[in-house]
């Protein structure tokens, strides 16, 4: 018991003296794990119709049910109609009565059978009024109507002719035809026809010849013909020579130009005008040298010098004045030649190159000729374009002809006359030979008329089907017993001019019929049933039976009210039956509580406040003088776990440092470490609550104590408290306590027991304190120096006179001080433990929370009436 009291008192120490801190967070989500099952009342009037909706819901859901006798007898209801005219309505009636009552019925005869008649017209023509008259008829009588054909049908058929000479001969006998036979017809080309062309001459340039040519083309072709005028684009080029040195050659050239061709044209400046040179040899010894030199210069180069003395000496000189630098460059290469000296300067520019441009020719030849008497001078020429001209020519355009001699020989004109052509198709045709067709008919006698008008005009005819037939038609009425309706039928037909008549059709049926219900279960669907035949004018009337009734017992069971729920909503939905959901048994409610940090986050703030443990380390083997338990390595890290990972260092040693070794597994030696610093995978591993399975003792440190767990008080006071001291019986003051603080009752039953030595302490029992006896069971103020005395003083001031006070007054303050503590609201073992900011924490141990939890879980396996709430955070 001290060691109880102890572990109180310090929660409430821990309580009292630590800062306030924020709430933990809001709930985020809550899981339901009941187990609920669907009940039914649904009565069946038969345990036929109840295997069938109990098999029937097996095959939609899946679930498995059985059918019970109720134990109860129902009145069921069978509703019958008087006889209503004709079959459709009782088909109508009945269809009805499903729809808006839900029940099921047939209808059935009513009477003896009687003959089936109908009103059947007299033949007529055309399909066409067949149809409007058989809409007119429904319409106007209210009945049923069909047409049918009568008699053999007639193929419409077209006589028609072969070949008739002549269009106007066609027509002749198209209206003889068409008078003598009555018959309508008409003509068409026959056969393939000639196409007509039109002859076209070549093109003529002169207008007045090709008015010459026409008027023969007429004589001698017998063709009329006309002259077409055919306006054109006709290119112009003008001859334009290559450079012609010297102006005169130029002229001359021209000249000969000119007169040869007949060909006008100019001469202009070719290029950039040359530069001119004075030259002047070098001295000669006498008049005779330079003259003779001169000579030479004329015979080898071809140009005229002078000679001339230069002044106040004995030496003369040959000069040249203006010449060109082509020539200069042969006075050049003969002075070289020579060996003779020569000075050259430049006196001005004269125009030395020359061409001939032609005026703009239209005759392509012309200027062919043009360029060929150049290059028989050596001079380079060429006809370039001089833009274009708009020319009329002519030619002939005969009148349209099939006939191929005429065409032949028109050919033949033209190109004997210089003016070959050709034959251009018109794209029309000429028939010699024509058809007649005429209308369709499908009267024989018609036929053989138009047959035998052709045959005695010596014309060939046939009858071609159409592939159309003439049908005769009747109307006939639908089938009815009686003949009063029938009667308004041949009325119809009167009324059209065709007379009509009432026929049997050789079949029997029956005048009325009658609806007949199954087994109604209920006095309001049988109402709803009466109300519809009302509606409908139909009497009807009803007989009781008294039926035992059944029951489907459906044996699914479903986790979660929600499921439930749903399960019941389907049925109610899919097969209107009242249900209702049943807890069978009450299974853990599951809260989660969102942190807002992530789970990372909570390991670093927790890792701040130095989290302990007292469970062994690890070392490797390798740096361990197992004889002596020394450290053999400089310094070596202490691990929480046989792994080589950076979050499970704790500390380290140092060389020569003791170790005491448990064990020895896959190199790594487990060591005795008593109390320490934990890793951070040891926090991680009990704050992570993902590593604490549902079905699991640990699971009981996200248990709920501010939530009642709704035990059975006959079932504690059996199970967990008989024999139990002076709590023996006391399930109900426990439950009571629980209920009035909100607080879980086998919390505080554990709690108790712990405290009481399972109901045996001094203060359990009962103790004198100022003349009054006191209980105290949870050890509340029993401090460790005198717990006896202080304990029955706490007890004595609050009025804890009887058990039930001490176990009710204690709860409360359990509540208030721990449980419910406005600030902290820490009302798992977790929490207590784990502290989202790391402050009012209950223990240091890591495994504080994972220990407390054992004795609550065996107590809870002993009972079975119970719901657990549990409470479990979420990290982000």
């Amino acid at each position: 018991m001290k060691n109880i009291r102890k572990t109180v008192i310090f929660a409430v120490i821990i309580l009292l003296i630590h800062t306030a801190v924020p709430a933990i967070p809001a709930l985020a989500a809550y899981t339901d794990t009941s187990v609920y099952k669907i009940e039914t009342t649904k009565a069946f009037n038969s345990e036929s119709a109840a295997l069938k909706a109990a098999e029937q819901l097996k095959k939609d859901t899946g679930w498995k049910a059985e059918v019970k006798p109720s134990g109860k007898n129902g009145t069921t209801y069978v509703l019958t109609s008087e006889g209503v005219e004709g079959e459709s309505r009782a088909k109508n009636l009945l269809l009805q009565f499903e729809k808006e009552t839900g029940l099921k019925a047939s209808y059935g005869p009513v009477g003896q059978k009687e003959p089936f008649s109908k009103a059947v017209s007299k033949e007529f023509a055309g399909e066409a009024k067949a149809k409007d008259w058989a809409f007119q008829f429904e319409k106007e009588t209210g009945l049923k109507a069909t047409y049918t054909i009568a008699g053999n049908r007639e193929a419409y058929v077209k006589v028609v002719t072969g070949g008739i000479e002549g269009e106007d001969n066609t027509k002749a006998i198209l209206d003889r035809f068409q008078k003598e036979t009555g018959l309508k017809a008409s003509y068409a080309p026959y056969g393939a026809g000639q196409a007509l062309v039109k002859l076209y001459s070549g093109e003529i340039a002169d207008e007045s010849k090709a008015k010459s040519l026409l008027v023969r083309f007429e004589k001698e072709t017998a063709l009329k013909g006309t002259i077409e005028t055919v306006k054109k684009q006709q290119p112009r080029y003008k001859i334009a020579t290559g450079s012609i040195q010297g102006e005169t050659n130029a002229k001359n050239l021209l000249k000969q130009f000119e007169k040869e061709l007949k060909v006008k044209g100019a001469y202009e400046a070719a290029g950039q005008p040359a530069q001119l040179y004075n030259v002047k040899s070098g001295y000669f010894n006498d008049e005779k040298s330079a003259k003779n030199a001169a000579g030479q210069i004329k015979k080898n180069t071809g140009l005229t010098s002078s000679t001339e003395k230069v002044k106040g000496t004995r030496f003369w000189i040959v000069s040249m004045k203006s010449v060109d630098s082509q020539n200069l460059k042969k006075i050049d290469a003969f002075f070289k030649k020579k060996t003779w000296r020569y000075t050259a300067a430049k006196t001005g520019k004269k125009q030395t190159s020359f061409r001939i441009v032609s005026v703009p020719l239209s005759d392509q030849k012309k200027a062919n000729d043009g360029i060929r008497f150049f290059k028989n001078k050596n001079i380079q020429a060429s006809a370039q374009s001089a833009g274009s001209t708009t020319v009329s020519r002519f030619r002939i355009a005969s009148g349209e002809t099939a006939v191929q001699a005429r065409i032949n020989k028109g050919l033949e004109f033209f190109k004997k006359n210089g003016a070959a052509g050709t034959a251009g198709p018109t794209g029309k045709k000429v028939y010699s030979h024509y058809q007649l067709t005429t209308e369709s008919v499908y009267e024989q006698d018609k036929v053989t008329k138009a047959l035998n008008f052709f045959k005695e005009a010596g014309i060939h005819a046939e009858a071609v089907k159409t592939g159309q037939y003439y049908s005769q038609y009747k109307l006939s009425s639908e089938a009815l017993i009686g003949t009063e309706k029938l009667q308004q039928a041949l009325g119809f037909f009167s009324k059209r001019n065709i007379p009509g008549k009432i026929e049997q059709t050789g079949e029997y049926g029956y005048r009325q019929y009658q609806v007949t219900t199954g087994q109604i279960t209920s006095k309001a669907d049988l109402d709803k049933g009466l109300n519809v035949f009302k509606k409908n004018n139909v009497s009807a009337t009803y007989q009781t039976k008294s039926v035992s009734l059944f029951h489907i017992s459906i044996n699914e069971q479903f986790t979660g009210k929600d499921r439930a729920d749903a399960a019941a909503n389907r049925i109610k939905t899919n097969y209107g039956w009242p249900v209702n959901v049943v807890k069978v048994k009450n299974g853990p409610q599951i809260t989660t509580t969102d942190y807002g940090i992530t789970l990372s986050q909570m390991v670093d703030k927790q890792m701040k406040v130095s989290p302990q443990t007292d469970a062994p380390a690890y070392v490797s083997l390798s740096y361990i003088n197992t004889a002596n338990q020394t450290v053999t390595a400089d310094l070596l890290n202490i691990r929480s776990s046989p792994l080589v990972t950076s979050g499970n260092i704790i500390g380290q040693l140092q060389k020569g440092d003791k170790v005491n070794i448990i064990s020895q597994e896959n190199g790594w030696a487990k060591i005795r470490m008593n109390w320490r610093n934990a890793s951070r995978d040891e926090v991680e591993k009990y704050v992570n609550p993902k590593n604490f399975t549902q079905d699991s003792s640990a699971y009981f440190q996200f248990l709920k104590l501010s939530q009642t767990a709704g035990l059975n008080a006959a079932e504690v006071n059996a199970k967990i408290l008989y024999n139990k001291g002076i709590l023996t019986g006391k399930g109900q003051a426990f439950i009571d306590a629980a209920r009035a603080y909100s607080i879980n009752e086998l919390y505080l039953i554990s709690h108790s027991l712990l405290e009481t030595g399972n109901g045996t302490s001094e203060l359990a029992k009962g103790t004198m304190f100022n003349g009054k006896k006191v209980y105290n069971m949870y050890g509340v103020g029993a401090y460790d120096s005198n717990p006896l005395y202080y304990g029955a003083k706490y007890a004595y001031e609050q009025g804890w006179f009887t058990p039930e006070a001490a176990i009710k007054g204690g709860a409360k303050f359990i509540g208030e001080k721990y449980i419910h503590h406005p600030t902290y609201k820490q009302d798992t073992l977790y929490k207590m433990r784990w502290s989202p900011n790391a402050l009012h924490q209950y223990a240091t141990d890591v495994g504080w929370a994972y220990k407390q939890v054992g004795r609550m879980y065996s107590l809870y396996t002993l009972l079975d009436q119970y719901t657990l709430y549990y409470d479990v955070p979420v990290y982000r």
